[in-house]
């Protein structure tokens, strides 16, 4: 029986699904299925799919198109192994990756989930650090307080991330009425309630732009977790409320942009200024104008490579 196994969800992504698939092939550590749950593609990424292949390891599951939560929990529920790794049908993994998993669960038995670093890949080739509130040693750790390291950009992504198959009988699968920041509603319900290693080198890739991904202009359209509900029901975890501030302060920004009038309203509401600081103050203050004329520029210099950030 395999020890991982390896949940990639697919839709419409036929321009990168091989390049994920040879990823996982390339592994220095074998003891692994994979699982493609196609989720109604309407590309040819499924006939990519079945050329390319192991059929030893690799088993694709077809279904009607039910989103991104819907074929994660698919693919966890068919899984035979202990642990699950997830990959997004669009980001890559170094080779070591699935190493660096299996050390962090033998080094950290109290742990039943896990993540490691990861860079962000841009669609001309470059790579970049996100900016990140983990210190830089030691090598691997247990996170002594996730909502407080993810205060700035999140240290970890799907894609770096695996559990053990058994905390989803306590803490349930992945919302399938959320269409946006799906992953991070499971996040944080799994860090409230388990111990979370980490390896502090890069093994994943996370491709910033393809096709099919959430763009910020549809955000509105999207149903967003409601997060309210974990701070009213963890109301003295002051790290939890810091992060969820900031979530709120993301959509708020988000909303603004898009003209979605009713739901800037509903999610400002919901903001503490002076968990902010003082330059996402004047951001959640600032005219649509300038928040789009700051969005293109940071896009500019993230095309050179550089990077800007409210923290």
């Amino acid at each position: 029986m395999p020890r991982i196994t390896v949940v990639i969800p697919l839709y419409n992504k036929q321009n990168y699904i091989c390049d994920t698939l040879k990823s996982v092939y390339a592994q220095t550590y074998t003891n692994y299925e994979v699982l493609i749950i196609n989720d109604g593609s309407t590309d040819l990424s499924a006939h990519y799919v079945e050329k390319i292949i192991d059929k030893k390891n690799t088993r694709i599951i077809y279904q009607s198109n039910h989103g991104l939560s819907n074929a994660r929990n698919t693919g966890i529920k068919f899984a035979n192994s202990e642990i699950i790794c997830l990959l997004d049908a669009d980001d890559l993994w170094l080779p070591p990756h699935l190493a660096q998993i299996i050390k962090l669960v033998t080094d950290f038995p109290e742990a039943k989930i896990y993540a490691t670093a990861y860079l962000e890949f841009f669609k001309n080739g470059k790579f970049l650090k996100p900016k990140t509130n983990i210190p830089s040693t030691p090598s691997k750790f247990i996170v002594q307080d996730f909502f407080e390291s993810s205060l700035y950009q999140p240290f970890i992504t799907p894609s770096s991330f695996a559990f053990k198959k058994q905390i989803i009988d306590q803490i349930g699968g992945f919302d399938t009425q959320i269409t946006y920041a799906e992953d991070t509603d499971f996040f944080i319900r799994a860090n409230l309630n388990f111990p979370l290693a980490y390896f502090n080198k890069p093994s994943c890739y996370y491709r910033s732009e393809s096709e099919n991904q959430i763009t910020r202009s549809t955000l509105s359209s999207k149903i967003a977790p409601e997060f309210l509900k974990y701070r009213l029901e963890n109301p003295n975890h002051q790290s939890l409320r810091r992060y969820i501030n900031l979530q709120y302060y993301y959509l708020s920004n988000y909303y603004k942009i898009e003209a979605a009038h009713s739901k800037y309203k509903k999610v400002y509401k919901n903001i503490d200024l002076e968990l902010l600081n003082y330059k996402q103050r004047f951001l959640i203050k600032a005219p649509k104008w300038l928040l789009q004329s700051l969005r293109f520029v940071k896009q500019i210099l993230l095309d050179k490579g550089k990077r800007i950030t409210t923290f």
